[in-house]
């Protein structure tokens, strides 16, 4: 017994420094965006930064996002087996290195499309495009370290980008040279802090030499275009409120300073989904690795997720309560729609976190097909919901679009593992 709890306790310390560290990281991340809306000029100001977001974001997500969670899972199963990871890691730099390429040829060719989308010029261009470099690099950092199993190196390389990112936005706001050029430059600043300070860390003996597997290469080529499916869903689920707003707001159904208050409030509850990506990205590497272990992934099932699972509900409650005093103290009378937003979505999160459990074990087992089914169902749910909500009931419509799209896929998960998998870890 006194084993046990000393195990139990050896573990929910790795998972709170992770968290911590992870959470912290996140959070300066959520920030960020709360500041900039804080400083700005106007709501509509903030609009053309949340719009340019949206592209820099949309080419993260294809082109560096997807192959993230392929190269965690082979580079540890890969490390497994022979203690290096310098085959997962060949197959990660060509993959980098072809995203990085195809993103600036799209960035050359559709250069006109993006400015007039996100009503900037083509100079504000120039520093979405620095926004990029600055966000793949922490993210090849972050999967270095979670494809070595270093999960609080990782989330520590989190935190030092999201300090980066907040103290450069002040420090532009001080010097009153705030603006969407000096607000995209701080991105590059992060992802510039977070190569210089973690290159020390890495283990360099686990990537090198370098080894082209091509058979590895087509499975995770393979894995990846399942990804990379389900990343365009979730990039619309995260984003296809805006769209939808956007595509209204050209029609005069809402203005620009409404898609900066719904963008404001998104801004929030997509903060608190990414902390319960925390738990997803934490119990990632341990599930790759001992998925085929009943005993732990029953003692990971029944045992850790109902006791994280009520934290997090009680959390998302305060915070539920909360926001409107919250915003009150923040910005005054300014983004009063964004309070009804986010309460609205705060629903949504408590679903994704329900869900969160059971996407380690799916992707460990392969099931990518039906994890991207289920991205490409609730992008689309997502979408009619809004286009179909939105003229009746303005901002609301497009947060409860997304709190149904979240609701299906907290259901589809349940279902799926109840029906599939429930055999093979039952208590």
């Amino acid at each position: 017994m006194l084993i046990t709890l000393k195990r139990e306790f050896r573990e929910g310390k790795n998972l709170l420094q992770f968290g911590f560290l992870a959470g912290v990281g996140q959070a300066l991340g959520m920030i960020a965006p709360l500041v900039v809306a804080k400083f700005f000029a106007s709501e509509e100001l903030y609009a053309s930064y949340s719009l340019a977001n949206m592209v820099v974001f949309l080419f993260l997500a294809l082109l560096v996002a997807s192959p993230q969670t392929p190269f965690i899972i082979f580079a540890n199963q890969e490390r497994a087996r022979t203690g290096k990871i310098n085959k997962a890691f060949s197959v990660r730099l060509s993959l980098l290195g072809l995203g990085v390429l195809v993103f600036f040829v799209l960035t050359l060719a559709l250069n006109n499309l993006v400015c007039d989308f996100a009503k900037i010029g083509r100079l504000d261009l120039i520093f979405v495009v620095l926004a990029f470099v600055g966000l793949a690099s922490k993210s090849l950092v972050t999967g270095l370290f979670m494809g070595t199993g270093q999960r609080i190196k990782s989330s520590a390389a989190e935190l030092i980008f999201g300090a980066t990112v907040l103290f450069g936005i002040i420090v532009f706001y001080r010097a009153q040279a705030l603006n969407l050029r000096t607000v995209f430059l701080t991105y590059l600043m992060g992802g510039l802090a977070v190569v210089v300070l973690c290159v020390k860390l890495i283990d360099f003996g686990r990537l090198l030499p370098f080894a082209f597997d091509r058979q590895l290469f087509k499975q995770m080529v393979d894995f990846t275009k399942w990804v990379l499916l389900g990343a365009t869903a979730v990039y619309f689920i995260n984003w296809g409120g805006i769209v939808v707003l956007r595509v209204f707001c050209a029609v005069g159904v809402v203005s620009m300073g409404d898609i900066g208050s719904y963008n404001l409030g998104y801004q929030i509850f997509k903060g608190v989904i990414m902390l319960t990506y925390i738990v997803g990205a934490y119990f990632l590497p341990f599930v790759s690795e001992h998925v085929e272990d009943e005993g732990k992934m029953r003692d990971y099932l029944y045992a850790k997720r109902p006791k994280i699972l009520i934290v997090g509900f009680v959390l998302i409650g305060l915070f539920f309560v909360v926001a409107p005093y919250a915003f009150k103290m923040a910005y005054g009378d300014v983004y009063e729609g964004s309070v009804m937003v986010v309460r609205i979505l705060l629903v949504g999160s408590a679903m994704m976190l329900y869900a969160i459990f059971y996407e380690p074990i799916l992707n460990s087992l392969k099931r990518y097909k039906f994890i991207q089914a289920v991205n490409v169902t609730q992008v689309l749910l997502s979408l009619v919901g809004a286009l179909v909500l939105v003229p009746l009931t303005g901002l609301a419509g497009a947060a409860l679009a997304t709190v149904f799209a979240y609701l299906f896929r907290a259901a589809a998960m349940k279902f799926y593992f109840e029906m599939r998998l429930k055999d093979v870890f039952k208590a």
